[in-house]
């Protein structure tokens, strides 16, 4: 790699771990579209997936005390059955169509998140589906935020719960697919590097967040959030067909 994609991936994690110390999500969904502009998919998925799992582990930290133990241990319990289906995707399809399928899950997550698409009751069954779906996302594209969203949405788990629970499942999630990562050779120099590089971007980002998260309104920061997906979603289309 380049100094100029190092820059970019140290940008990309820099604006990643803002959004997702602010919200309690979104780190992959701005993380990856942002540094395949500057290196292939795959390794935008492996640095994603590291560096979410630090800034989950430092989010986790500070939420602890509020998150909902049993639906932790559903969900991580099923994101370990979905992780190697995951696996087989990144290890099957091409840097385009991994980009095309980023690009349909924020869409998908768009079209949720503007219609207000919501599940009315949580459940075992609602928890172990999204947890299957998170395994199964993080390590294809470390976008395992939406499905985990949607089911802690339905369960109408106040602000710090959903934090504090919605990071813990990250966490576990995310030291699952790193050990997934290690075992089918995900990791080299360049990454290693590239990982080293961003460290410093992604504890400025998390700090940022976490001063601001308390005095942005919700509803406001939602809809920043929503446009910033939705331009986010065309520029990889562009990056994938281009």
């Amino acid at each position: 790699m380049e100094a100029i994609e190092f820059i970019a991936i140290s940008g990309a994690v820099f604006f990643a771990a803002l959004v997702q110390s602010t919200t309690g999500f979104g780190f992959a969904l701005f993380a990856v579209p942002l540094m395949t502009f500057a290196i292939s998919t795959e390794q935008a998925v492996v640095i994603s997936a590291t560096m979410g799992t630090l800034t989950s582990g430092l989010q986790f930290r500070a939420e602890r005390a509020h998150c909902d133990v049993p639906t932790v241990k559903r969900m991580i319990i099923a994101a370990a059955i979905g992780a190697p289906f995951g696996l087989l995707i990144i290890l099957y399809l091409s840097s385009t169509q991994l980009k095309l399928m980023l690009a349909g899950v924020i869409i998908i997550f768009l079209f949720i998140s503007l219609k207000g698409v919501t599940i009315r009751r949580g459940s075992r069954k609602v928890d172990f589906t999204a947890g299957f779906l998170s395994g199964m996302l993080n390590t294809s594209l470390s976008t395992n935020g939406p499905p985990l969203a949607m089911a802690m949405h339905a369960q109408q788990f106040p602000a710090k719960v959903f934090r504090g629970t919605i990071s813990a499942v990250f966490l576990g999630s995310g030291i699952i697919t790193l050990i997934l990562f290690a075992v089918t050779a995900h990791f080299d120099t360049e990454v290693g590097i590239a990982i080293a590089v961003a460290l410093p971007s992604a504890a400025i980002g998390y700090f940022i967040g976490s001063q601001i998260r308390h005095r942005v309104g919700e509803s406001a920061f939602r809809r920043v959030v929503i446009v910033l997906l939705a331009i986010t979603a065309v520029v990889t289309v562009y990056n994938a067909l281009r």
